[in-house]
């Protein structure tokens, strides 16, 4: 069964066009200011957390002064909004674009929901794609946390068309449960994986409640664990409501 896609303002088509890979990238030494701050920014916020680096820092990184971030961007929250909708669009068309091709593989086998949740995982988790997806994950934090226009502009943009692909695709999979309850699960795995992820320093609160038998640091065992929990949370029935008389 093909997978069925609504089309929406500023879609799958659009977020293709805006999307480059990194190897498609011209050198650093040949973008333009603008280009040159980004990739920057998205290194040092990688790195740092976007709180953490400083302007001087930052412009010293791309090799532009100060006032070239003023004027491409109006404020540094201005780039770090640049930052997020260039790793959104990227990111959000990758993953629509493996989803299209293993829906449109037409066979059913009872790995189907497992193979959807690994390509929405991979940005987070694949090693190529971990820097930026880990990037990602924090400024999809930050917007939760103090949503703005610009931010809840480029979720509408760049994740709702996305996440009504995965919710089509995860709902074909489970067809005994009513689609309404697949926009909740969604959600909740968004929430799942976004706070797991960002949760990654050597001192995350996971190896502290097991007193280091599990720690966010191994990422491969995180993943295999989210994987597992997320497939059993999706497919899971709804249990029928009991009604118990008690007798006094």
């Amino acid at each position: 069964m093909r997978l069925k896609i609504q089309s929406t303002p500023n879609s799958l088509s659009d977020l293709r066009r805006k999307a480059m890979s990194d190897a498609e990238k011209p050198p650093k030494e040949e973008m333009d200011s603008r280009a040159r701050i980004i990739h920057a920014a998205i290194e040092l916020f990688g790195e740092k957390g976007v709180d953490r680096v400083t302007l001087r820092e930052l412009t010293a990184r791309a090799g532009v002064n100060v006032a070239s971030v003023n004027y491409h961007f109006g404020s540094k929250e201005g780039l770090a909004d640049a930052v997020f909708e260039t790793l959104a669009s990227k990111v959000n068309s990758d993953r629509t674009s493996e989803l299209e091709a293993l829906m449109g593989r037409g066979d059913s086998t009872p790995n189907r929901l497992e193979e959807i949740i690994e390509i929405f995982m991979s940005p987070y988790f694949d090693a190529a794609s971990r820097p930026s997806g880990a990037l990602l994950a924090q400024m999809i934090l930050r917007h939760r946390i103090a949503p703005t226009p610009a931010t809840n502009r480029i979720i509408e943009d760049h994740f709702d068309p996305m996440a009504t692909c995965f919710i089509d695709a995860m709902a074909q999979t489970c067809p005994s449960l009513n689609r309404e309850e697949f926009y909740w699960r969604y959600v909740f795995m968004v929430s799942s994986i976004v706070l797991t992820v960002t949760d990654n320093s050597t001192a995350n609160r996971l190896s502290r409640l097991s007193q280091g038998q599990a720690d966010a640091a191994d990422t491969k065992r995180m993943a295999e664990a989210l994987r597992h929990f997320l497939v059993g949370a999706i497919q899971a029935p709804i249990p029928s409501t009991a009604h118990t008389s008690i007798k006094n």
